[in-house]
């Protein structure tokens, strides 16, 4: 291989890092599971109906093609807006940035935002004015709103969160207990970010962003953390209570929020700093945890029923 060659490898690679290519791939998975869920508790017990619904449905496909070129576009404007922070916090990533070039990704940035916009379009008008949206709040947090303590972490939730609602949003809000399992997400994500901002204070106080970590201090940061999951998983309890029969979605939210209050529970007890990022990787492990739950909720109730015809939804 030529050297202009090896050189463009080594760009595509930096570049899929730049884009982080596994948060994409999980992001278009959720997308899909919500739709194959909602799909499932709509045609009740006609499964095979479900399934064709499920492959034949050209807005959802469309909308995932849009959610990997838009939020990757999401990705590359916050690479460029953090690349002087990111020497501090993640010199990996300002690397890989600065060997692609400012240049560079600023033109990609403005490809994969027209290229996301022509799925929306083709899969609605609703759902195109739908992701300019979403592609006009992606940069604002990457210009304004990342600097700014609480609205940084919810922002950043909410960006997570805006293709999963979109799959909701376009099936008619079909099951309304999603509700409580976007509350939850969003309480996980949350106290995952604040974990996050923590674990890079040092890039974060530098140069000017105004974090919960850096307003409130570390412990601070915990107690609030543990609050939020505290007062969550009493709301879900005192709903689920109110119910005769509890939905599968309100189970998995609990188990969700109970999992991330035994996390900040044990993250207040730690008091090693160094320890983060074990507490980190497991908020991260609770918010796979979700879609996990999600995906052998849909094997129980749509594969084994559909193969074996005993289980009834």
């Amino acid at each position: 291989m030529s050297l202009v060659g090896h050189r463009s490898v080594l760009r595509f690679i930096y570049f899929l890092g730049v884009v982080r290519w596994y948060n994409l791939i999980l992001l278009v998975i959720s997308q899909y599971l919500l739709a194959a869920y909602i799909l499932l508790v709509k045609n009740g017990s006609d499964k095979k109906m479900a399934f064709w619904q499920f492959l034949t449905d050209t807005t959802v496909h469309s909308m995932a093609l849009a959610t990997v070129f838009t939020v990757a576009a999401i990705f590359i404007i916050n690479s460029f807006y953090d690349l002087d922070k990111d020497w501090v916090n993640k010199s990996n990533m300002a690397l890989m940035s600065r060997a692609i070039g400012t240049g560079q990704l600023a033109n990609m940035y403005i490809v994969f935002n027209t290229v996301g916009l022509l799925f929306a379009f083709y899969a609605s008008s609703k759902v195109a004015i739908y992701f300019i949206l979403f592609q006009f709040f992606g940069w604002f947090y990457s210009h304004k709103m990342q600097k700014i303590a609480v609205l940084r972490e919810l922002s950043a939730s909410v960006l997570t969160l805006a293709p999963l609602l979109a799959i909701w949003i376009h099936f008619s809000f079909e099951v309304p207990q999603l509700g409580w399992y976007f509350v939850g997400l969003m309480v996980v994500l949350l106290v995952k970010d604040i974990m996050k901002d923590l674990a890079g204070d040092r890039g974060n106080l530098i140069f000017g962003y105004r974090t919960v970590s850096i307003v409130a201090g570390q412990e601070g940061s915990k107690r609030l953390a543990c609050i939020i999951a505290a007062v969550a998983l009493l709301l879900v309890g005192i709903a689920a209570m109110q119910l005769e029969t509890v939905h599968d979605v309100l189970k998995i939210t609990g188990s969700g929020l109970f999992l991330t209050f035994l996390n900040t529970t044990l993250w207040q007890r730690l008091k090693n700093t160094a320890q983060l990022k074990w507490m980190l990787r497991l908020q991260k492990s609770v918010v796979l945890f979700y879609f996990g739950a999600l995906l052998a909720l849909i094997i129980y109730r749509y594969v084994l029923f559909f193969v074996y015809d005993v289980i009834t939804p």
